[in-house]
């Protein structure tokens, strides 16, 4: 793999996911999951695509690559789920889509982010409660990492170093930190809403979505009371991220 240069790769990473139609578990059957897992690292070579790392669970995936043309990906992408889903329909005896979308793409931005997004696919079967230990579960790049078996070049692309694997725990334990935090945060959310909708005699959240006035105000007691973010709280209250940015920005 030849160097790139530390200055213009950010932009050449992805966070790709893709997704089983209706939510089904098309990656339920380990043969499945190592199935997809071949068919991404064969296709990926071909397409000069590096996959940086990945996670497969049962009715979705993950991955985080670098590119050098963003047509191979799309490409890469319709030739490995295209594959996939001939062989799944054949085996499983059945037709019609078997992914929800062709995939969903997010362009990494930072530093920060492409570490973020490392961790976050790695937490992916954690989160679901499947295992207790990152280095337990068998369908991710995880434990490549720990056990040294990512090629040197990649790993300075990413670490800036090729002794990497302090650098790689560490954010690793940091995301974790802030994991069982956010669940803390979750915990207490719910009482500044429950005290909100008492304070203004209303009985459903779904009813202060629907005024802007009441919305913007519950919205300011969610950030002075909580660490939730704006995109947190978009989540947590079923809008979109930019309708709070709209009556925060009417508020000036």
């Amino acid at each position: 793999m030849s160097r790139i240069s530390r200055k213009n790769y950010i932009s050449s990473f992805l966070h790709i996911m893709v997704q089983g139609i209706n939510r089904e578990y098309i990656f339920q059957k380990d043969y499945f999951k190592n199935l997809y897992i071949k068919l991404t690292n064969e296709k990926f070579d071909e397409s000069n695509i590096h996959l940086i790392a990945f996670t497969i669970m049962e009715n979705h995936a993950h991955f985080l690559i670098s590119y050098e043309k963003i047509e191979d990906v799309s490409n890469c992408m319709h030739k490995i789920n295209q594959t996939f889903a001939q062989m799944y329909n054949k085996i499983e005896d059945r037709v019609g889509y078997v992914f929800r979308d062709r995939y969903k793409c997010e362009q990494i931005k930072d530093e920060s982010h492409l570490y973020n997004v490392l961790a976050y696919i790695h937490f992916n079967p954690y989160k679901a409660k499947l295992i207790e230990k990152l280095a337990d579960y068998k369908y991710s790049s995880y434990i490549d990492y720990i056990k040294g078996n990512i090629d040197k070049e990649k790993a300075y692309m990413i670490f800036n170093t090729y002794e990497y694997k302090e650098i790689f725990i560490k954010l690793h334990k940091e995301y974790f930190d802030k994991y069982l935090k956010s669940m803390t945060v979750e915990k207490t959310y719910n009482d500044v809403i429950n005290e909100f909708k008492l304070k203004n005699k209303i009985k459903s959240t779904r009813i202060i979505t629907k005024e802007n006035n009441l919305l913007i105000n519950l919205i300011l007691e969610l950030e002075n009371k909580t660490t939730l973010t704006d995109k947190q709280i978009a989540e947590v209250l079923g809008i979109g991220k930019n309708r709070i940015g709209y009556l925060k920005n009417k508020l000036k």
